[in-house]
């Protein structure tokens, strides 16, 4: 009776503090001028009103603010408010505040606190002896620390890192932690010292500052330290400097720069420095001199449905970046085309699409990182034009797509081509009762070519500029049947496929220059494709037909396998396709391809085997497992038909894994072998320790590219990521 007697009393205080204050409600009321609300089990009133000890479950609360409690004493005459045991302070920020003691003025707003701890956001955390607040919000902590992983309810043990200072500043205004005398504790060891340190708090978005150093140790770069600084330049756009040193080679500085517009954005990044070229030892020879690489991009839209955009890829010379450790693959920023093994592409575009039409525009050059390339030889393309228009045919005859394209290739050394093309070809799918699926199809073209500085064997009779026209057309069907039978265990899907394919002939064929369909292979996506040229150039005539066998089963929740097996015949016509495509002879390589998913385990494979050796021409499998403790996968490619255009027969094996030797520490392991030179070309092995706010890696890497002129390297790379604060270390 007494408790609610005393709750009743709390609650008739707080409605008189309500009405005082209701005409300034009335107006807005400021924060300090909004009423103060007090609940607890027990208000006694102390000097005659000027001022009340609540003890038990007290609750004090001042929108946006509310302080809780084990006991409050609250002077409204001296601006103080002390509270006791178990303080916790609500709406200061996103997170609780907590204290054994805290002082406050009486907005709950100021004050001192002893014991006090709080949580920041992305899992940041402080606590220190003694904090004093401002009323901006800043914090000033005593005896404190920082760190982003949990701490242990029992005071036991210690984070697995934490930043521990005589004085940490939380600024609210500049959105900064700073400290004095900081060490950096791993496990509750001292590990680094500095007088001063600070970075951004945790809930600003972006802030300038030093970011976290990258270190490492190679053979050809000797010891390595790159220090980035992040400049937030404006709420749009961003420049990190990383200037780089290393003990056998000179400095490099590294930049990466982002801008943000209202259509778009623009991305770079590069690196500079003068040096003479170097081997795997560090050893210097040739010439001094600049030496740099450039990768970037941006896109703007110009509506909702075009776009233009551009890309750069270029560096001084064809090694630059693999000796200085970074990566020949670009980003992908959107650009429509693709840097390919050992090139680089820089790129101007121009695309859309609505919901009937695509269409493109692209110019673009390409720098070749062979040591052995000639640039000259590798066309620009100037530009590359391609549209198509999707009409949708009467109901049951499917659709009608109408195509035009246009691409001029330049050249310094070799021929220079120019194709325009337009096509019509059109599909339809039918379903019968039984169950049969037909897709009949047919396609009607025409090709007009130019050609300059054509190769010459005769002088007197072999033309140096030619110029081509040609009609093409082709009709033909596909057809499936698919069988499901369900099981108690099993349910199979057995699909027998079909297709016939009748060509024009190519009268020309002999006359045009094949700059679009050097490469072919063929697998099962290939088989049953009316045009199976990837590009305009070659034209398979004649009629063929191809079949082929799709088996699948599926168990369980998530059980699946798939097997697939079929062939491609010739029944008149010649061929157009390289000896390595599969599709040489009349009678094709047979095509296998299958997938297994299994309680963890994956498998993958897929071959082309040869019909009278029964050899496998092109063999490609990959295992892998999956699970809480284990991760890892192992791939096998066998291009072993004489007649690739390789050099010489390729085989590779590549594997790599991840083991969980403890709930925190695992090996992990990376191997690419070549088994034809019998040389191991990348290989890893090395530590990590991870739990919820870091992240510890130590690798051993090998490189041996066959680069005769680059030579086998060997580092030692070391990365630590702390969460909230960023990673040490190599990318």
């Amino acid at each position: 009776m007494a408790s609610q007697f005393c709750r009743f009393a709390a609650l008739l205080l707080s409605t008189s503090a309500l009405a005082l204050t209701a005409p300034a409600l009335a107006q807005e009321t400021p924060v300090d001028e909004a009423p103060i609300y007090l609940e607890a089990d027990h208000v006694e009133d102390i000097g005659g009103g000027s001022g009340y000890i609540a003890r038990g479950n007290v609750r004090v609360r001042q929108d946006p603010r509310t302080l809780l409690a084990d006991e409050i004493e609250y002077h409204p005459d001296q601006n103080r408010v002390v509270a006791r045991g178990n303080v916790i302070i609500l709406g200061q920020g996103a997170f609780p505040q907590y204290a054994d003691e805290v002082e406050l003025d009486s907005q709950l707003a100021a004050g001192v606190a002893i014991g006090f701890a709080t949580m920041l956001e992305n899992d940041g955390r402080m606590a220190a002896a003694a904090a004093i607040r401002s009323d901006n919000g800043s914090l000033q902590l005593n005896d404190a620390y920082y760190t982003a992983c949990p701490l242990c309810e029992d005071g036991e043990g210690e984070p697995t890192w934490r930043l521990r200072a005589r004085e940490v500043v939380q600024d609210a205004d500049d959105e900064m932690i700073y400290y004095r005398d900081a060490r950096l504790e791993i496990g509750g060891v001292p590990v680094l010292y500095a007088p001063v340190f600070a970075h951004a708090d945790p809930s600003a978005e972006r802030h300038s500052g030093f970011l976290f150093p990258k270190v490492g140790v190679s053979s050809r770069l000797g010891f390595v330290y790159e220090q980035p600084y992040y400049w937030a330049i404006s709420p749009s756009q961003d420049l990190v400097i990383a200037p780089r040193l290393m003990t056998n080679v000179n400095p490099l500085l590294y930049g990466e720069y982002r801008k943000r517009f209202w259509s778009g954005f623009m991305e770079l990044e590069g690196s500079y420095t003068d040096e003479f070229e170097i081997d795997s030892d560090g050893e210097r020879y040739g010439d001094r001199e600049s030496r740099w690489h450039l990768f970037g991009g941006g896109e703007w839209a110009i509506n909702p449905d075009w776009r233009w955009g551009f890309g750069v890829q270029r560096t001084s010379d064809d090694l630059q970046l693999r000796r200085y450790d970074f990566s020949e693959e670009d980003k992908d920023r959107g650009a429509p085309l693709n840097s390919l093994n050992r090139q680089l592409v820089s790129q101007l575009y121009l695309d859309g699409r609505t919901r009937n039409s695509t269409g493109s525009i692209v110019a673009a050059s390409y720098q070749s990182l062979s040591t052995n390339g000639d640039d000259d030889t590798i066309p620009v393309l100037a530009p590359v034009m391609n549209y198509r228009h999707v009409f949708t045919a009467p109901q049951g005859w499917g659709r009608v797509n109408a195509d035009a394209s246009l691409a001029i290739l330049r050249r310094e050394t070799g021929t220079d081509y120019e194709r325009v093309s337009a096509a019509v070809d059109w599909r339809t799918r039918w379903v019968t009762s039984p169950g049969i699926v037909i897709e009949p199809f047919a396609l009607v073209r025409a090709d007009h070519y130019g050609f300059d500085d054509l190769p010459v064997t005769d002088p007197l009779t072999d033309p140096v500029s030619d110029t081509v026209s040609r009609t093409l057309a082709l009709a033909g069907t596909e057809v499936s049947w698919p069988f499901y039978r369900g099981g108690d265990t099993t349910d199979w899907i057995v699909e027998p496929v079909v297709s016939f394919i009748a060509a024009s002939d190519d009268s020309n064929a002999s006359r045009i220059v094949n700059e679009d369909s050097i490469a072919i292979d063929l697998d099962e996506s290939l088989l049953f494709q009316p045009v199976r040229a990837p590009g305009h150039d070659l034209w398979e005539e004649g009629t063929r037909v191809s079949y082929g066998v799709r088996t699948t089963a599926m168990w369980g929740q998530d059980g699946r396998a798939r097997l697939f097996v079929g062939q491609s015949e010739r029944l008149d016509g010649t061929a157009i396709f390289n000896a390595a495509s599969g599709l040489t002879d009349d009678t094709s390589d047979y095509v296998v391809a299958g997938e297994i998913d299994l309680a963890g385990f994956t498998a993958e494979v897929q071959a082309r085997v040869d019909t009278e050796t029964l050899d496998t021409n092109r063999l490609d499998v990959s295992i892998g497992y999956y699970s809480d403790r284990f991760s890892g996968n192992v791939r096998y490619l066998d291009i072993s038909d004489d007649s690739s255009p390789r050099n010489g027969a390729a085989r590779e094996l590549r594997g790599d894994f991840e083991l969980a030797v403890t709930d925190h520490w695992s090996a992990i392991g990376l191997v690419v072998r070549d088994l034809d030179r019998e040389a191991t070309r990348q290989q890893e092995i090395g530590l990590r320790y991870g739990d919820d706010c870091s992240q510890f890696d130590i690798v051993y890497q090998r490189e041996d590219l066959g680069i005769s002129d680059l030579g086998p390297s060997e580092s030692i790379q070391f990365r630590i990521t702390l969460f909230t604060l960023g990673s040490f270390g190599p990318d």
